[in-house]
């Protein structure tokens, strides 16, 4: 559940789907030709969880990404 939807999702043409108040989930624009993605998830206030938890490392070449959003 989110408890700060403020800082849930941050959009921007600029970059892929990001999350979390600190990018703590950053996904980059042509995610799948770069190493720009990024898992940060210990540097949110709202828990501690190491960094590269979910992809294994910091920086990450992600294969597919989905995104569901209900609005």
């Amino acid at each position: 559940m989110v408890t700060s939807p403020t800082h849930a999702i941050y959009r921007n043409s600029g970059h892929g789907p990001t999350f979390g108040g600190g990018y703590d989930i950053y996904i980059a624009n042509n995610a799948n030709s770069n190493t720009h993605s990024y898992t940060y998830l210990g540097k949110s206030n709202y828990y501690s969880v190491p960094s590269g938890v979910l992809a294994g490392t910091h920086s990450f070449t992600p294969d597919e990404v989905e995104v569901f959003y209900l609005g």
